[in-house]
């Protein structure tokens, strides 16, 4: 009786965790050298992020001109987790984990490396997603 108890605990636990990481909107939280865009609650599974994109697309150009063609016409978005937010270079080791932004003149402008998706384009090409 308790292990069927405990087992129904973490199921529903689980399922819980699911459903609301589910159904919480993508937040973008930052955007950086005009092709980084800094999320958090981003979708699990690559069809669900490519979805995203595609019906967030037009309002992401909108808003932060991303993404930004070079003279060529190609282009490149990466899609980085947030985590914890921006923290500090501490001059170790460590710091080949961050990403650090130059466009931000505060100490704290690192984040851990999380990459989630890259998407890029090129004339006369298919868009990929990585």
């Amino acid at each position: 009786m308790n292990k069927r108890l405990i087992t129904g605990i973490i199921t529903a636990t689980a399922c819980g965790y699911l459903l609301w990481h589910y159904l919480t909107p993508v937040e973008i939280v930052a955007v950086h050298d005009g092709n980084t865009l800094l999320v958090k609650h981003f979708p699990f599974f690559k069809s669900q992020q490519i979805a995203w994109w595609e019906s967030n697309k037009s309002l992401i150009k909108k808003k932060y001109g991303i993404p930004h063609k070079d003279r060529n016409g190609y282009y490149t978005v990466y899609i980085l987790d947030f985590g914890e937010g921006y923290r500090r270079e501490q001059g170790t080791d460590g710091d080949a984990n961050l990403l650090c932004f130059d466009d931000m003149t505060v100490m704290a402008r690192c984040i851990d490396k999380r990459p989630l998706m890259s998407l890029g384009s090129a004339p006369n090409a298919v868009m990929y997603y990585d």
